[in-house]
């Protein structure tokens, strides 16, 4: 089976808003699309899983922020479990230091 992608590779590199319309419309119904966008994640040019240089950065900072604030969520848990700093970054995997460097910072925002 060949991808519409791999038969005309230049069209995913358009700087035209017409072009990269088209070429998201194919993205649309794409079945590599995640795995494309995973290829694209960190490529400055080109339509990469129906999302632009713009959008991809956009999208990477959001799933930092979500990822940021589960681990944020967790801790609070077991900071109300009374779990100890070195417990608590045993459990997540991390060094003491960067969870007390971490709530010391969340501390002085709350501040």
């Amino acid at each position: 089976m060949t991808l519409e992608c791999e038969t005309s590779p230049d069209m995913w590199f358009s700087e035209g808003e017409r072009e990269i319309g088209e070429v998201k419309a194919v993205c649309a119904s794409c079945p590599v699309r995640e795995e494309c966008a995973s290829l694209g994640e960190n490529e400055d040019f080109g339509v990469w899983g129906g999302m632009t240089p713009v959008e991809r950065r956009a999208a990477k900072r959001f799933r930092l922020l979500v990822r940021e604030e589960v681990l944020n969520a967790r801790i609070r848990r077991m900071q109300a479990d009374g779990l100890s700093n070195s417990a608590m970054a045993r459990e997540l995997g991390i060094p003491r230091k960067t969870l007390t460097d971490r709530l010391a910072k969340a501390a002085a925002l709350a501040a």
